[in-house]
């Protein structure tokens, strides 16, 4: 086996990690690196113990560097009398620098694709070997002849790929950690144009635009198609009770004598069997069949007068919402992208969910609780039509950004977002139907633990709050304390993968996609807005006494 020979096993080793001095400047924090020694044979029939040849593969998780001819004394009395240290006897070139290695697993030499546990100490005195980039790669990927998608690169090594799984990411689902700013998006985008490359079908959930620039650079991906929706919900025979639930979520809810009149009422409406109506215009009917009702004495008229106001400020907020949207979407910078009403993912899913697509959904200008239910009703047509395996779509994954709003915790509002039952079905029976999730977030403390726990694939950037490291760690079985203790000095794209989509974790830098960002949302520059604002005509608005 070749390699760099970059330091010396010394001190107390186990089967799982073991430190040795590091020859200056031979290795980093995080490179791959293994020690060749004799482990046990496996027990036979022969009364003394057998050995063969094994290579101990680790990763360094800890540097730390120190002069024993520098004390601490000494570096005082320096500082305090600004002496020089050239000026000085003291040693400038005795550094010895200490690493940590957690153990990986073994393989024969002959044989690198096959690893298993160690289970004997590593042995002191044993060189540690910087193996060459072909080797680590077959290292990463085993024997397996799986499809892999590029994800980036090892951090320190930018010649060794890291590729993923690509079956375990989409059946099994994955979980996209980071702080604002620490490359979650980034990474995404790596995901989502990987996956468009090869035609994997994809529904994008996307609060604030971060994924238009698939759509501006959909040349990228020829024979693909990117279609971009906007919320249209409405109601049906299916979801009669959406504006009730609404009216629940939104306002300060009915009493038991109000949805009594709010069901008798609804129900009396004639819904069209080939299309939604307009939530709108149901409650419009709803209300005009409350004022059919004169009968009744003062109480029941003021029930009725309680339920019409409700209903109303519902249809309130949505039309505001939907304005708000609209007005997102019609900003100069959005003008040209082709957005269409949402399909009804019940009657027409393929328009949703089809090869070689790429759908994203922009919900700009929703408040979170309308998100979650329009996310609810997509997400949940969708999986029942895969767990009915009728065969209207094929497999499928959904992006879920800002994640934490669609499926919070316990302590987050939990019991008022729609969207947490369906996902959690999803996350959980999704893999036997070819349903996967990719959840995106900011604040993985904020996140709903069970759903999140069932995620098999992690991928973490920087993380400063301790509270959400905290989180992680709970969450992710294989995660280390050393490696917990990495996450806040990630810089931008940079962060530990662990899970069934690769064989054992691994820090990587993640390819930046550039070219798949748009500046059409996020990029406004605020600062010429405000030197400006008395330079531009005001708009007034129709009606005001300006």
């Amino acid at each position: 086996m070749s390699g760099i020979r970059v330091g010396t096993v010394v001190g107390n080793t186990s089967p799982q990690e073991y430190r040795f001095f590091l020859k200056s400047f031979a290795a980093k924090l995080g490179d791959l690196v293994y020690v060749e020694m004799d482990v046990p044979e496996a027990r036979s029939s022969r009364p003394e113990p057998q050995r063969q040849k094994a290579l101990i593969w680790g990763r360094i998780v800890e540097l730390s560097r120190f002069n024993p001819f520098l004390p601490a004394e000494a570096g005082q009395e320096l500082a305090e009398e600004e002496i020089r240290l050239k000026d000085t006897v003291l040693s400038l070139s005795r550094d010895h620098v200490e690493g940590k290695v957690l153990v990986l697993g073994m393989t024969p030499p002959g044989d690198l694709t096959t690893m298993r546990p160690l289970n004997y100490p590593v042995s002191p005195g044993g060189t540690v070997v910087l193996p060459p980039a072909e080797t680590v790669k077959t290292i990463l990927t085993g024997k397996e002849e799986v499809h892999r998608l590029r994800l980036g690169t090892l951090i320190g090594r930018p010649e060794v790929e890291v590729t993923i799984k690509t079956n375990a990411l989409v059946a099994r689902h994955m979980a996209i950690l980071a702080m604002t700013g620490g490359g979650k998006t980034v990474a995404t985008r790596r995901i989502i144009r990987e996956l468009l490359t090869v035609g994997y079908p994809l529904v994008i959930l996307d609060p604030h635009g971060d994924y238009l620039g698939v759509y501006t650079k959909r040349d990228l991906f020829p024979g693909r198609k990117v279609r971009l929706f906007f919320p249209s919900v409405g109601v049906n025979e299916h979801n009669r009770d959406l504006v009730g639930y609404l009216v629940a979520r939104m306002t300060q809810g009915f009493t038991d004598p109000q949805k009594d009149e709010y069901h008798e009422a609804a129900e009396k409406v004639s819904l069209p069997s080939d299309r939604d109506m307009p939530i709108g215009r149901f409650i419009d009917l709803v209300v005009q069949k409350l004022d059919e009702k004169k009968s009744g004495g003062g109480t029941v008229m003021r029930t009725l007068s309680a339920v019409k106001r409700g209903l109303r400020l519902v249809a309130e907020y949505m039309v505001a919402m939907e304005k708000s949207n609209e007005r997102l979407r019609g900003r100069a910078s959005l003008k040209e992208f082709p957005f269409e009403p949402m399909p009804d993912p019940k009657t027409s899913p393929a328009e949703f969910v089809q090869p070689n697509q790429a759908s994203i959904l922009y919900l700009g200008g929703y408040d979170h609780l309308t998100q979650s239910t329009i996310a609810a009703i997509v997400l949940k047509e969708l999986f029942d039509h895969r767990a009915a395996m009728s065969n209207m779509i094929p497999p499928f994954l959904s992006v879920i950004e800002e994640a934490h709003n669609f499926i919070p915790s316990h302590g987050e509002g939990q019991s008022d977002t729609p969207s947490v039952e369906v996902i959690r079905k999803i996350i959980t029976e999704g893999r036997k139907f070819g349903a996967g999730l990719l959840l995106v977030s900011q604040r993985p403390s904020r996140l709903d633990e069970t759903a999140l726990s069932q995620c098999n694939t992690f991928l973490i950037f920087r993380l400063v709050n301790p509270r959400d490291q905290s989180f992680v760690e709970k969450v992710m079985e294989n995660l280390s304390k050393d490696d917990s203790r990495l996450l806040p000095g990630f810089g931008p794209g940079q962060g530990i993968i662990s899970g069934q989509a690769v064989r054992f974790p691994l820090l990587v830098q993640v390819d930046y996609d550039g070219e798949l960002e748009t500046k059409a949302i996020g990029d406004e520059n605020f600062v010429d807005a405000v030197t400006n604002w008395g330079k531009r005509p005001v708009k007034h608005v129709s009606g005001s006494n300006a």
